[in-house]
């Protein structure tokens, strides 16, 4: 099966060389890369070029885009114009074990069910901690199930091997503000076909500029929760209805059970958001199975009470 890495930039000057390496030297290298770089106004564009050039990847290609898409639009964009049968997304601060993609062709080859395949990522910190997530590395294929919190990611983007089925599926669901992870993941729950191998085939950087920490920092207040939950209403009642309603095959009662418990446990927590009172607080103890940890559901209670 051909092999696509899409690799979306901006301002990655610092540690883009590290990501380039750890893809060149693959045990079996991607049949296409393509970095799309999204009006980068540091060196990355070329540091890059200068780096195909000198290592004459042929397969290697750089798109630098007339205006700034955002890396939400620029990363879908560009996996959809991916040619691949396989698509990998990869983030441009990580580091690739030499046989990630070796491993994942391998285990998506053997298991056309699978949709999307993860790995547990190795993350590293700027001050040398260091740890294992999401499962225990036990060296297995294993489904992840989908469960009544199938909105919590437990997997970040740059560990994904994607079929292209899955990807021109998400077409007709994509909305700008959706990121490409939490979409093709939680499109994959409700077709069961999203796996994860646990072994950490990658070495996910963890610094305070990356995409990922200002996203994190941004849900720290009402105003970015709120904005949370009404995407994820929308998305759920809207993208996820329409999902099982035309695109799943066989009985998908299952999946729409999942859908109604998260409309239900959305419409609460933005009333409990909207008006500060007590006893809707109390109210979403009913749906704590949707919630993605206990501490996110004292979190509620915190933004709103405490945090001023």
């Amino acid at each position: 099966m051909k092999t696509s890495v899409v690799i979306s930039t901006y301002n990655g000057e610092k540690y883009i060389i590290e990501q380039l390496d750890s893809l060149r030297k693959q045990s079996r290298p991607a049949d296409e890369v393509i970095i799309a770089d999204d009006c980068s106004s540091d060196h990355t564009v070329d540091i890059v070029k200068q780096y195909i050039n000198q290592n004459k990847l042929n397969s290697w290609q750089v798109i630098v885009n007339d205006h700034n898409k955002g890396w939400r639009r620029n990363f879908m964009e560009t996996m959809w114009n991916a040619t691949g049968d396989l698509i990998f997304p990869c983030d441009q601060d990580d580091i690739w074990r030499t046989d990630k993609i070796e491993i994942m062709v391998r285990l998506m080859t053997a298991n056309p069910q699978i949709m999307l395949l993860t790995s547990n990522y190795c993350e590293f910190f700027e001050n040398g901690k260091q740890r294992i997530d999401p499962w225990k590395n036990d060296n297995k294929l294993k489904q992840v199930p989908l469960k009544d919190n199938y909105l919590l990611v437990n997997s970040p983007g740059c560990t994904y091997c994607i079929r292209k089925e899955l990807l021109t599926l998400s077409k007709k669901y994509w909305q700008p503000d959706y990121p490409h992870d939490a979409l093709l993941w939680r499109m994959g729950l409700m077709s069961n076909g999203v796996y994860t191998y646990t072994d950490d085939l990658i070495r996910w950087r963890n610094h305070k500029k990356s995409a990922f920490a200002k996203e994190s920092k941004k849900l720290k207040s009402v105003t970015a929760k709120k904005e949370w939950i009404r995407i994820s209403s929308e998305f759920n009642d809207e993208s996820m209805q329409k999902l099982i309603k035309n695109d799943i095959d066989g009985d998908a009662s299952y999946q729409q059970k999942v859908i109604d418990k998260n409309s239900n446990w959305l419409s609460k927590r933005m009333k409990f958001y909207e008006t500060g009172n007590f006893f809707r607080g109390v109210s979403l103890l009913s749906s704590l199975s949707c919630y993605p940890r206990l501490r996110q559901y004292l979190g509620d209670w915190y933004l709103i009470y405490l945090r001023k």
